[in-house]
C-alpha cells in the first residue's frame, strides 16, 4: 500500500489537519469495518462461542503482527487496556521490597511514575532525576536501585531514549529495566534486546481506538514475576471452568490477561496492525522521521524555538518567541489544525499518511513574531 492510499482510508484527513498523533489519534476506516464486523457477529445471532472462537483466532494474529513489529516472540506479548495497565502490572508483580528505589525522569509522563510511588507503603521509595540519560544512569549507580522505569519517546520534545545504552547498563547491574513505548509504537521501531519490560496503549500512533495495548515480559524476568492481575484466564486452558488449576499458569505474558477478553478492541488494533503492515513498518517509520524533520525545518524557518538537534521521533516539540504556548494553539484550533501542548511545549505530529502540504498550512497560521 502507498502513503497515498494510506491517507484515503482516513476520512478525517478531508476535513482537519490532525497532527497530534502523539495524543488521540483518527480512527481509519479498516478499523472501523473491523470493530463494527465483531459487534454485528453477536448481533445476528447472539452466538457467544462463535464469537469466542472467532476472537481467539483474531488474537493469535494480533499477537503474531506486534511480533514482528517489535521483532519478538508473540508468547512475550500480552494484552492490557493501556499503558497505564501495563505499567501498574510491573510495579505489582517485581519483587520489590521495603529499601529498594526506583528511578524515574522528573519531566516522564505520570504513568512511568504513579505505579512506583504506589509501592511507598511497601517502603520502595522513588527517585526523580533530571530528563537525560547520563542523569538516569548516574542515579541507577546506587546499589538499592531494583528499578528504572522511563519512556522511551519523551512525551513532550520527541527525545528518545537509547534502549541499548540504558538496557545494557541496567542488566549488568541486574537492575529491571521497563520502558513506557506509547510515543514511538506504530511510529517508529524499538529494539527490545535489553528491555525487560515495555508497555504501550494503542490510541496513539497504532491509530486505534483507545482501550487495549501491549505488555511485553522477557522471558527470563516473568519467571521471577509475582502473581498478579490474576483471574480465570490466568491459566493455560482456561475454559476449563470446572477444574482448579491455579499452578498450570499460562508460559508466556498473556498469563497477565486476567478475564474475559475485549472482542471489538482486538479487532480494530489487529485491522490497525495489519494496515500499517501494508505499508511496511520500515517505510512507516522512514516517513515519519521525514515528516517530522520537514515539520522541525519549517518551524525553525519562521523564527520558531524547536525543541532538540533533529527529530529523532514523530514528535516535534516547539514555543514561540513571544507568544503563548496556549495562544499558538488557539490559532491552530482557529484553522481546524489537531495539536496539543504538552510538557512546557508545543506538540506537533505529524503520522505517516500526513502531507507536507498540510504542514505547511499548519505552520502558516503561527503567529508571526512580534517586531517581524
Amino acid at each position: 500500500m502507498t502513503f497515498t492510499e494510506l491517507r484515503a482510508q482516513f476520512p478525517s484527513a478531508e476535513r482537519c489537519v490532525h497532527l497530534n498523533h502523539a495524543g488521540l489519534s483518527p480512527t481509519s476506516l479498516p478499523v472501523r469495518e473491523a470493530m463494527l464486523a465483531a459487534t454485528d457477529s453477536l448481533l445476528a445471532d447472539g452466538d457467544t462461542l462463535a464469537a469466542y472462537i472467532a476472537h481467539g483466532g483474531r488474537e493469535a494474529r494480533l499477537r503474531a503482527a506486534l511480533g514482528r513489529l517489535l521483532r519478538v516472540e508473540p508468547t512475550t506479548l500480552g494484552f492490557v487496556r493501556n499503558t497505564s495497565h501495563g505499567l501498574a502490572i510491573a510495579a505489582q508483580a517485581l519483587p520489590l521490597w521495603s529499601g529498594d528505589q526506583v528511578v524515574c525522569m522528573r519531566t516522564d509522563y505520570p504513568s512511568t511514575i504513579y505505579p512506583w510511588q504506589a509501592l511507598r507503603h511497601k517502603g520502595v521509595e522513588t527517585i526523580l532525576v533530571e530528563p537525560s540519560e547520563n542523569a538516569l544512569l548516574e542515579a541507577c549507580g546506587d546499589p538499592a536501585v531494583r528499578v528504572l522505569c522511563v519512556s522511551w519517546v519523551h512525551w513532550g520534545t520527541g527525545a528518545v531514549l537509547d534502549l541499548n545504552r540504558v538496557g545494557r547498563f541496567c542488566r549488568e547491574r541486574g537492575i529491571t529495566f521497563v520502558a513506557d513505548l506509547v510515543q514511538g509504537l506504530g511510529a517508529i521501531r524499538p529494539d527490545l534486546s535489553f528491555v525487560d519490560i515495555a508497555a504501550a496503549g494503542c490510541h496513539k500512533w497504532l491509530l486505534t481506538p483507545a482501550g487495549i495495548g501491549v505488555l511485553y515480559v522477557r522471558p527470563e524476568v516473568l519467571q521471577t514475576l509475582l502473581p498478579t492481575n490474576v483471574g480465570w484466564n490466568w491459566v493455560e486452558n482456561p475454559i476449563d471452568w470446572d477444574r482448579l488449576h491455579f499452578d498450570e499458569a499460562k508460559h508466556g505474558t498473556a498469563r497477565f490477561e486476567e478475564g474475559s477478553p475485549g472482542f471489538v478492541a482486538t479487532a480494530g488494533l489487529l485491522a490497525s496492525v495489519e494496515l500499517l503492515e501494508s505499508v511496511g513498518f520500515d517505510a512507516v517509520e522512514r516517513r515519519v522521521l521525514e515528516l517530522a524533520n520537514y515539520t522541525r525545518t519549517r518551524l525553525l524557518e519562521i523564527g520558531m524555538t524547536v525543541a532538540g538537534e533533529r527529530a529523532e521521533s514523530g514528535i516535534v516539540g516547539f514555543c514561540h518567541p513571544n507568544r503563548e504556548n496556549g495562544e499558538v494553539l488557539a490559532a491552530f484550533d482557529a484553522r481546524n489544525v489537531r495539536a496539543a501542548v504538552r510538557s512546557g511545549w508545543v506538540r506537533l505530529s505529524p503520522h505517516a499518511y500526513s502531507t507536507e502540504d498540510e504542514i505547511d498550512g499548519a505552520i502558516a497560521t503561527i503567529p508571526a513574531i512580534d517586531g517581524r
